[in-house]
């Protein structure tokens, strides 16, 4: 049993994968054999005395399952590790993670108590997340009669392979009426409004429930491997919570439980425009990480004096907001005036540094406007702010917030004399309010003395902090260690030796690519290394079968240094992260940019001298 890799979204694999010889679209839905089928079908076959036998087909192709019946099977309690037929196993949690870890590599695991740990609510998550850790993510992971159509987009999240069709076809003879986005609800008012348009539902004599339920698990089948495809499977997840409480109740323990995998999955880059809508937006990977990443990697430039608070805006990034270019308008002529430190503060992130703009979420965001700060929200910002205060070089702190709705900002701040805000009527555009934001930053930067180096010397702190975020800190001293030029333009950054480019960033991507000189200034040990077979020729993109070793610290996105036989090969970006470059064993792994010149390896780039020096700061 194999699988390849395409994509992943939450826990989620996009891909393609085998099941004995049907090859299977994944993830993927088993149909019950009756009515009009489609795709992988699922059926009851006769069975020895304390045996259950399925078999699933695919056209003329079948894998026989052999289940044995246990008495666990309907309550929570019980465990094993049961074989089910070559490279198949059940399970039923809690089982022993050693017992798991000695079954031998299995390619499709049935998780057959898995409708009892549903009602029982985290401890579904836990056996997840336990037998995921014991085998690693290659395995198909088949969940029985769990799956209703609005509960799917939440199966595929949690990493869940395969849903069958059981429990709704049970529910539609019920009498249920099955909705993707509502779960169960009335029937005769979806009916009489025609608010579906299966043939089950549009003909003027409606067919049975279990054909409607069965298109509408094709349908949210379909949609949630879109949103997959798309990136937004999490987005299409919280738009399901209404339809069952049970929904609400299990997210905040798998961003709990599943935090680790979580983020692993969730690439450093994005693009477009992300609605954050809903309480739970807050709690998403990508959000935490950028929180994590502040407080742990991040260092306000030495030469910032000054910090100015501002609020964020609806129009990413900041900085190109109408009010945010009012705020550079009025301390335009300043002299001096970069070394005032402009931090945004945001109710979904919490504090963003104007150099950190462009790095995701913090560029990608959309949320609703309310004014009302919850208290998850506030001490975030809290702890931004005291991490901020506590590793900066600050001389004094400007507030240029509304003080009434910022307020729980004013009493960790203090009423010091290095203190000071800036706007009285609530709003921070006003002539007044602007004129006050240019008093302030004035009358602070005339005690502080000229800055040697000028200008270029602050840009070079930041670009450091930047790389800092993304690579670590020693990694980024390394990369930064003087002297560097700096050429380009604000919206693509070229770091040189003056002689060849070392890094780049484009204001879109918010994160570093590596040259392959770049790399060799970082030197060993290289950060974010993939490990190449060096029977592989690097002559184009780097496959999974290609990779040795990975960093289990890459993600999707990351700027990756290539490495065979411990001298270096090429830099890319990550295709998917470092642990699935070699748990999968099929699918593109990282799209090569620039390669050495070696012998076996065609290189992508001249070491020529760069056509811009750049001034050397």
């Amino acid at each position: 049993m194999t699988r390849e890799f395409e994509r992943s979204d939450g826990l989620a694999l996009l891909g393609r994968g085998s099941l004995g010889a049907i090859r299977l679209e994944l993830p993927a839905l088993l149909e019950d054999p009756f009515g009009s089928p489609a795709g992988l079908i699922v059926r009851s076959r006769e069975s020895p005395s304390g045996t259950r036998t399925l078999a699933v087909s695919s056209g003329s192709d079948e894998v026989t399952l052999r289940f044995p019946i246990l008495n666990p099977e309907i309550a929570v309690g019980g465990t094993g590790v049961h074989p089910l037929g070559e490279g198949c196993v059940l399970l039923h949690a809690p089982f022993g993670v050693e017992e798991l870890r000695a079954a031998s590599r299995p390619g499709l695991v049935v998780l057959g108590n898995a409708r009892a740990l549903w009602n029982g609510g985290p401890g579904f998550l836990e056996a997840i997340r336990d037998l995921r850790a014991a085998v690693g993510p290659g395995p198909i992971l088949w969940a029985p009669r769990v799956a209703l159509p609005h509960r799917v987009p939440f199966l595929f999240y949690l990493g869940i392979d395969l849903i069958d069709t059981t429990e709704g076809a049970w529910r539609a003879a019920r009498g249920e009426y099955l909705d993707p986005a509502l779960g169960p609800i009335d029937r005769d008012a979806f009916r009489r409004e025609r608010a579906c348009d299966c043939p089950a539902c549009a003909s003027d004599a409606p067919g049975p429930l279990a054909d409607h339920a069965r298109i509408a698990y094709r349908r949210a089948v379909a949609e949630s491997r879109a949103a997959i495809r798309a990136g937004r499977l999490r987005e299409l997840v919280e738009s399901r919570l209404v339809a069952e409480p049970a929904l609400g109740e299990m997210l905040p323990y798998v961003d709990q439980l599943l935090a680790g995998p979580l983020e692993e999955r969730t690439p450093v880059t994005g693009s477009g425009t992300r609605a954050y809508v809903l309480a739970e937006s807050q709690r998403r990977p990508e959000m935490q990480r950028f929180r994590q990443r502040l407080v742990e990697r991040y260092r306000p430039p030495p030469s910032k004096s000054i910090l100015l608070l501002v609020p964020c805006s609806q129009r990413k990034p900041y900085r190109t907001s109408r009010s945010h270019r009012r705020f550079a308008a009025a301390l335009e002529g300043l002299a001096g005036r970069e070394r005032v430190h402009v931090v945004s503060v945001s109710s979904p992130i919490g504090l963003v540094p104007r150099e950190l703009e462009d790095v995701y979420p913090a560029r990608h965001y959309d949320i609703p406007v309310t004014g009302d700060w919850t208290d998850r929200e506030r001490a975030q910002v809290l702890t931004g702010l005291e991490h901020l205060r506590r590793s900066g070089a600050y001389r004094s702190i400007l507030v240029h917030l509304d003080p009434e709705e910022y307020s729980f900002v004013a009493g960790p701040l203090g009423g010091g004399s290095d203190v000071r805000w800036t706007v009285r009527n609530g709003s921070t555009t006003s002539p007044e309010a602007l004129a006050s934001l240019r008093d302030a930053v004035a009358r602070e930067l005339d005690a502080i003395p000229p800055l040697p180096g000028g200008p270029l010397a602050v840009v070079r702190e930041e670009l450091r902090e930047l790389a800092s975020v993304q690579f670590g800190r020693p990694t980024a001293e390394r990369l930064f260690a003087p002297p560097v030029r700096l050429a380009g333009r604000p919206w693509f950054q070229r770091v040189t030796d003056g002689k060849v480019d070392l890094a780049t960033v484009r204001e879109e991507r918010g994160l570093f690519h590596l040259t392959v000189a770049g790399a060799e200034r970082i030197g060993a040990p290289y950060p974010l290394a993939v490990e190449i077979d060096p029977a592989v020729p690097l002559t184009g993109d780097l496959f999974a079968p290609g990779v040795r070793s990975a960093d289990p610290e890459i993600r999707t996105g990351d700027s990756v240094v290539l490495v065979r036989a411990g001298e270096l090969a090429g830099v890319g970006e990550a295709a998917r992260p470092g642990p699935l470059m070699t748990a999968i064993p099929r699918g593109l792994a990282v799209k090569v940019r620039h390669r050495a010149g070696t012998s076996t390896d065609t290189s992508m780039t001249a070491r020529a001298p760069a056509k811009d020096d750049g001034p050397v700061v």
